[in-house]
């Protein structure tokens, strides 16, 4: 039997562009397909209250655009959220040219429609590891969306519930489900 050569989350730090996303998941390099436009539009209609709340709270930092978050290490694992918030405490200076190494507060996935239910449930089992506490995982097609995170239950919210901070993110305006949708 051949072994196989794990990557770093180094390495993949260190890989050129080429145009492609990649994640990182116990040392084996995961090629992502560029999202389609009802992905990019469902995670920005969730990234603008969040944004609102970072600006107004100054509490917290809203990374987007597949900011690479070091989850794991011996094998590493790096994933790719498509909104990632950090409380601003926690964060080191900037400028921050590494993968951030700390749990977020909350992560946003949005399902792309080739991911399988396989990959979400291993990609929250990872965010559940590092122990993020909030999780939001939002089903476009379905219109609803997951609520999960460290020391939580699992939570199915429709159309017609609402998205709270909870205790991770205080004051943070409530968002109707349906608005993700719009």
């Amino acid at each position: 039997m051949v072994a196989t050569r794990l990557m770093t989350a180094d390495e993949l730090a260190a890989m050129p562009d080429d145009g492609y996303e990649y994640e990182l998941v116990r040392g084996v390099l995961r090629k992502m397909p560029p999202p389609k436009p009802e992905h990019g539009e469902v995670t920005g209609n969730a990234a603008l209250p969040l944004l609102l709340y970072a600006r107004e709270s100054g509490l917290a930092t809203v990374f987007l655009n597949d900011t690479g978050v070091w989850l794991e290490r011996d094998p590493d694992t790096v994933r790719g959220p498509d909104i990632a918030v950090a409380l601003n405490h926690l964060l080191p200076p900037k400028p921050r040219t590494q993968y951030l190494t700390i749990p977020p507060a909350l992560i946003v996935e949005v399902r792309s429609r080739f991911e399988r239910l396989a990959d979400i449930e291993e990609k929250i089992a990872d965010y559940l590891r590092a122990g993020v506490p909030l999780i939001w995982y939002i089903f476009p097609e379905m219109k609803t969306v997951w609520v999960d995170g460290a020391a939580r239950e699992r939570v199915v919210l429709g159309e017609a519930d609402i998205l709270d901070g909870s205790e991770v993110l205080p004051g943070l305006t409530p968002i109707p489900v349906a608005d993700l949708f719009r």
